[in-house]
This record gives C-alpha cells, structure tokens and sequence, in this order.
C-alpha cells in the first residue's frame, strides 16, 4: 500500500513539474516573438489576417444567397400531383349530359296536346297521380342499371306525352341553357344511373333518367 502511494505521488510530482516546464517555454516564447517580430510585420500580418476572414465571411454569405434564391436553390413550389389533378378533373361539373326522360302533361301544360291525345284535359293533380305510379314500377328496377333503362324506354314510348317517346324517351347529349331551366337543373344534378324525383316545368310533370 505504502508502495503504491509512493508511486502515486512520485506521478503527480512528475506533472506538476512538467506543467511548469511547458508554462515557462510559453512566457518565454511569447518573449521571443515580441522582441524579435517588427511591429510593422506583426501589423501587417494582423491586417492579413482580418482581410482573410472577411474574405471568407462573405464568400460564406454568397454560398448562402445561392441556396436561396439562385441556380442552387430548391424549388419553392411543389408540382401538383398528377392524381390530384384527375380527382379535381373528375370532380368538375359536366358540360353536357344525355337523360331519358317521361312526360305527362295537363290542361295547364303551355301545349295541352300530344301523340298520345290530342286535346288533353287532365288536371295537374292527375298527371303528377299517374307519373307516380310509373315511378313506382321504374324503381322497382332501380338495382339493376340494364334493366331500369329498358322499362324506363318501354313505358316512354307508350307513357309519354313528348314526342322523343318513340325514341323511348332520349333527348340525347345536350348543354347547358338548352332545356327549361328546372329540367336542366334536375338533369346536370343526376349521377349516371340516377332516376330523378318528379321534375314540374311548363310542358308538365317528367320523370328523368341520366345516361351519360
């Protein structure tokens, strides 16, 4: 234990002496360089040494303008998605739309006439009493796309009080601003496949069926 004291002392002994030895080569370094060094020489390596940051502090600042606004920079927009773009595409509302319609029309209809009978004299109330019962035999078919488009044509060319029945009720692709305003409205607001609530306009009571 003794022994191993000793050594422990004789270590610290060691670097306390050499800290001393390395501080007293510092002073007298120190002493050297101001004797020996001009004072003109230390200036002017002093302005050296300054011209030399300050050279390096701006090139830092241009390599900082660079990334931000230069060749170098990152884009500040990122490009739309491509899927998005299709989703808001597909979101858009249609241009035209092509419907199936049926037409029942009254004595208060602006034309009280039709294929069907010429001189109409129905009320409104029994227009709108039959075209439900019509609805009701299309909706019975409503699962079934194939199979709605068929009855809807069937009970056109037969129901019908337009003249488009003997095209089972197609008044093909048309835009906006073509039809009566409530048709036209009750037609763009359809899906595909949809079958529409009763539609009232001048011509009467319809029933609408959305194709494309």
């Amino acid at each position: 234990s003794n022994e191993v004291m000793g050594v422990v002392t004789a270590a610290n002994a060691a670097m306390q002496q050499e800290q001393q030895s390395q501080q007293a080569k510092s002073k007298s370094v120190r002493g050297i360089l101001k004797k020996s060094l001009d004072p003109a020489v230390v200036a002017a390596a002093t302005s050296q040494i300054v011209a030399t940051n300050s050279e390096g502090s701006s090139s830092r600042k241009r390599s900082r303008d660079e990334n931000a606004s230069g060749s170098n920079s990152r884009p500040s927009k990122i490009p739309a998605d491509s899927n998005s773009a299709s989703a808001a595409s597909s979101d858009a509302p249609p241009k035209e739309v092509r419907v199936l319609h049926l037409l029942k029309k009254h004595r208060g209809s602006r034309r009280p006439a039709s294929w069907r009978n010429p001189k109409i004299t129905d009320s409104k109330e029994k227009a709108i009493s039959d075209l439900k019962e019509l609805i009701s035999i299309l909706k019975e078919s409503k699962d079934d796309p194939k199979e709605l488009r068929a009855t809807f044509e069937e009970l056109a060319r037969t129901e019908s009080d337009c003249s488009s029945a003997k095209r089972g009720g197609d008044l093909g692709f048309f835009g906006r601003k073509k039809m009566q305003p409530a048709f036209e409205k009750a037609s763009f607001a359809l899906k595909v496949g949809e079958l529409s609530n009763i539609v009232e306009t001048s011509s009467g009571a319809h029933v609408i069926l959305r194709l494309a």
